[in-house]
């Protein structure tokens, strides 16, 4: 009885922490990469959407472009579907990864039918793990060649895609319109805070 007392006690103590867990900040550190075309960027200038034809039909699409039109306002451009500067290509990528921090397999005694004591693997819960991967392309109205294009790479066991974007795309954005390779965090509050 004591046993099955201490079993509860640690269920509702695992649950407790799961969902407090659940509630807080996550940090999101992605790997940026930014480049400068030919074209010299301008700052604060205008731009529209460009979709490739296999986005045309991508129902998400919108959702895409709506939290990227907020970061790019917040990296000083407006959109302009009359006369802009730019044409701005916007991907998302999602992958499927081995997880980087998989423990090693565990083996152990199994009894078999038979009496006999076998070795087997045992199972174990690592989560799998997913690349996330935001890409745009900002390409010049004037001369049709690309000025600036930047991505950012998110590797985590989260699989919350649209969620971890508004970060992602800040990270990508945030030295626009400067090149460069560098490791960006950004945090994603919890659902419901205040961020203001």
């Amino acid at each position: 009885m004591p046993m099955l007392v201490a079993l509860r006690r640690w269920g509702l103590t695992l649950v407790a922490l799961l969902l407090v867990g659940c509630a807080t900040s996550r940090m999101i550190d992605s790997d940026v990469q930014s480049f400068v075309g030919t074209t010299p960027v301008v700052s604060g200038a205008s731009y529209r959407f460009e979709r490739l034809p296999s986005q045309a039909a991508n129902g998400v699409q919108n959702r895409i472009e709506a939290m990227t039109e907020q970061a790019l306002a917040n990296a000083g451009l407006h959109r302009s579907d009359t006369a802009p500067r730019y044409l701005v290509q916007v991907s998302v990528g999602v992958e499927g990864m081995q997880n980087p921090y998989a423990r090693p397999p565990r083996f152990g005694l199994v009894l078999g039918t038979n009496g006999l004591w076998y070795e087997r693997a045992l199972l174990d819960m690592d989560p799998p793990w997913v690349r996330h991967r935001v890409h745009l392309l900002l390409r010049d109205t004037a001369n049709g060649q690309v000025a600036y294009e930047t991505s950012a790479v998110f590797e985590s066991p989260w699989s919350d895609t649209l969620n971890l974007l508004p970060p992602m795309l800040e990270a990508a954005l945030q030295n626009y319109p400067q090149p460069g390779a560098h490791k960006v965090v950004v945090e994603l509050p919890a659902p419901g805070k205040d961020t203001r």
